[in-house]
């Protein structure tokens, strides 16, 4: 169990673990930029994103929160 309890009212983020079936959810204030630019290796990627740059994911539009006007 965490040793904190990062709070509720806080982003918290659905994360797909590299070389795994797994996925977890992460609080925001947890997560830790990869200096590594490999591509991740997870079956749920191409359900998620678009395409991938070499440096970033590129969620597909059906993920894409509408903005509010």
């Amino acid at each position: 169990m965490a040793s904190s309890r990062p709070p509720k009212d806080k982003p918290w983020y659905n994360v797909l673990v590299d070389q795994s079936l797994q996925s977890t959810y992460v609080a925001e204030r947890n997560l830790l930029a990869n200096e590594d630019d490999s591509q991740i290796d997870h079956p749920f990627l191409g359900h998620y994103f678009d395409k991938y740059d070499g440096r970033r994911y590129y969620l597909k539009s059906k993920h894409l929160k509408p903005k509010p006007h």
